[in-house]
């Protein structure tokens, strides 16, 4: 009987070892097709770099034509409805379509609008409400699925929109008609101030000169933008924040994105791997690191990453805090 048992849980646990590995491919599947896209071998599609990200997350359940089915359905709306109104010869036509489209009660979108997720905004339980896969079947999502959905119907149309991000958040700028920049809040379907924006999320100078927030990023940041997403959900899925995978993917990340988040990722391995080096010699003080030449480099390295984040003006809020954000968010809407 125990040979049995036994055996049932060798079975289970190569099993289990056998779908991880399953689920992992999908993911080396993906940040190659992105590194391709990145190096200039692919051509550049943000659109399919959200698919990628996402079906890597979804362990390959997603569909690729399904998605872009979608997305082509609601881009013919959206031309009608440009169309309809005779907007044609406007260039911010499409984001007046998009944005309406989104954010309104109207017959196009069978009167439901894409709405914010204030029940799972910060992703506690799993990253659902941050994929545009999921926004396009519940018209529920948060500040990373929403302006993401609209900078891919964006691109769709050919029209103008700009992913740009703050402290734990993502928006969209664009110009106007005359040349005017704003800041689309898709979370609340209204344009903020970038005072407001500035104040709200503690932004420095430091962190607007170096590009680090309120940039508005071009289509490899974009896609580079992605990456980041990847590196969270391999995280959340895996537990795992340090690897090789991981690596690979912050130095792809910063080669191409080299002010932003991935700084953070790149400090997080490097104390990951200082630390356990330090254990095999038996210090758990960085104190004592000047002691060993090794280690002492690995420690240096890691100094100035922190004070490149420091110097380009890293801010940080505290989850509690941006519950806060949110709840100001939803009672001025």
């Amino acid at each position: 009987m125990m040979k049995r048992i036994t055996i049932i849980l060798i079975f289970g646990l190569i099993s289990n070892i056998l779908i991880a590995q399953n689920h992992k491919d999908k993911f080396d599947l993906a940040i190659q097709e992105m590194s391709e896209m990145l190096d200039g071998k692919k051509s550049l599609n943000f659109k399919r770099a959200v698919f990628l990200t996402e079906n890597a997350y979804f362990n390959g359940q997603l569909d690729w034509d399904e998605f872009n089915s979608e997305i082509d359905r609601i881009t013919q709306i959206l031309k009608q409805m440009i169309a309809k109104k005779g907007l044609n010869e406007y260039k911010t036509a499409g984001n007046w379509a998009i944005f309406t489209y989104m954010s309104d009660s109207i017959p196009e979108n069978n009167y439901f609008p894409y709405t914010y997720d204030y029940k799972n905004f910060m992703g506690d339980n799993d990253f659902v409400s941050f994929t545009v896969s999921n926004l396009l079947k519940t018209h529920y999502g948060n500040c990373h699925s929403l302006p993401y959905f609209y900078k891919i119907l964006a691109n769709e149309l050919n029209v103008e929109a700009f992913l740009a991000t703050a402290p734990m958040h993502v928006f969209i700028k664009h110009k106007d008609e005359q040349g005017k920049w704003w800041n689309l809040e898709m979370t609340s379907g209204t344009f903020s101030r970038t005072s407001f924006l500035i104040e709200s999320f503690n932004i420095s100078d430091a962190g607007i000169m170096s590009g680090l927030y309120l940039k508005p990023l071009d289509e490899k940041e974009s896609i580079a933008l992605c990456i980041l997403d990847f590196l969270s959900y391999y995280e959340k899925i895996f537990g795992v924040y340090s690897d090789k995978f991981i690596f690979n993917c912050y130095q792809k990340g910063i080669e191409y994105y080299p002010n932003s988040n991935f700084q953070i990722w790149k400090l997080n391995d490097q104390k990951y791997y200082l630390d356990k080096e330090m254990e095999k010699v038996g210090i758990s003080d960085y104190s004592n690191v000047p002691q060993f030449p090794k280690l002492k480099a690995m420690f240096d390295e890691m100094e100035k990453t922190k004070k490149y984040l420091a110097e380009i003006g890293l801010s940080h809020l505290t989850p509690e805090q941006y519950e806060q954000k949110v709840l100001e968010i939803k009672n001025n809407k």
